[in-house]
């Protein structure tokens, strides 16, 4: 029997595979959940739009000067908050526990990645507004 996966595996495979493909790594389609291939595929036809909230709720960076596995975390919790309609602390708060996992190495990742998300988090919220 089939191990049902928690929310949180579910998006650590999203990430990984992310990563994989901002790296430019090679996969098996075959190989990769459905759902997560999907989702992956959901967020790579918005990645301009994503790519612009992220890019707006930068400080003194760009996206490429981010660390691939950031972009990945970054990418999965704007693309919740805007197309999945996942309340934004959820989405936050999920994104900073996978940070800790992958990218907090020195223990100022979270904080970056949470300041980056609350202005996302913002820029929906104003946009929606509109």
């Amino acid at each position: 029997m089939e191990e049902k996966r928690s929310r949180r595996e579910y998006r650590i495979e999203i990430v990984k595979f992310l990563y994989l493909i901002e790296a430019g790594g090679e996969y098996d389609k075959d190989e990769i959940d459905k759902d997560v291939f999907d989702t992956v595929n959901e967020i790579i036809e918005n990645n301009e739009n994503i790519e612009r909230i992220i890019s707006l709720s930068l400080t003194r960076y760009t996206l490429k000067r981010l660390n691939l596995v950031d972009v990945a975390i970054l990418k999965l919790c704007v693309y919740e908050m805007l197309y999945k309609g996942l309340e934004p602390q959820i989405a936050i708060n999920e994104a900073l526990e996978i940070t800790k996992l992958f990218s907090d190495i020195d223990g100022k990742q979270v904080k970056f990645n949470n300041a980056v998300l609350d202005k996302a988090k913002k820029i929906i919220i104003d946009e929606r507004s509109k």
